[in-house]
């Protein structure tokens, strides 16, 4: 049987599931966000180290294989995670397919990267990596602001794309330093404080 909602019903409505959001996203995206910044951001510079002291610098990008079973226990965390949020809304679940579109997204980027590469026999194209990929995680922060109606990543997001931008102007071996400091101020400490506020919230 369906019900006809009032335009203030309706609204209520959507004001209580953003509500409801956001409080997941309090509850349950500061571990997440901390995992992935201190592991990415570790990986960057022992990058940027292993290419100043390997003969064969290339060989230092076999590094981020790590992420491959990063993946996996960042997925163990949010199974963890999502058994102690109560109810799940619409709006949580357009949050979740946002990163999901992005982790999609790298692979499909880095897939036509190497295809590129091997095509033009050309090394070059790479330098494209970090800067795109900044991009690409700007742009979820991004949605995840408008999604979640969380203000701060709004300036997370802007921190990419200049970091973004910062890279064009430096050498590729710095990009990794540039990821690893933006991965530390845009997820690491936003994270640290979503802890700090949900302790405070008894979230």
């Amino acid at each position: 049987m369906e019900t006809n909602l009032t335009h203030e019903q309706s609204l209520a409505l959507i004001n209580e599931m953003i509500l409801r959001a956001q409080n997941n996203f309090q509850k349950g995206r500061k571990y997440p966000l901390i995992f992935w910044g201190y592991t990415t951001a570790v990986i960057a510079i022992l990058n940027y180290v292993l290419l100043q002291m390997l003969d064969n610098p290339y060989q230092s990008f076999w590094l981020w294989c790590l992420m491959f079973p990063a993946g996996i226990v960042s997925a163990c965390i949010d199974r963890r995670i999502n058994r102690t949020v109560l109810v799940k809304t619409h709006i949580d679940r357009i949050g979740e397919k946002v990163w999901k579109g992005f982790t999609l997204g790298v692979v499909v980027f880095l897939a036509t990267l190497f295809a590129a590469a091997i095509r033009h026999q050309s090394s070059e194209i790479f330098l494209l990596t970090t800067p795109v990929i900044m991009v690409m995680i700007g742009i979820c922060e991004f949605a995840s602001a408008i999604v979640y109606r969380y203000k701060p990543w709004y300036g997370v997001a802007a921190l990419f794309g200049v970091g973004a931008i910062g890279c064009a102007f430096l050498p590729t071996d710095i990009h990794f330093i540039v990821l690893a400091v933006c991965m530390i101020l845009g997820f690491v400490v936003p994270g640290h404080i979503l802890f700090h506020q949900a302790k405070q919230n008894h979230v």
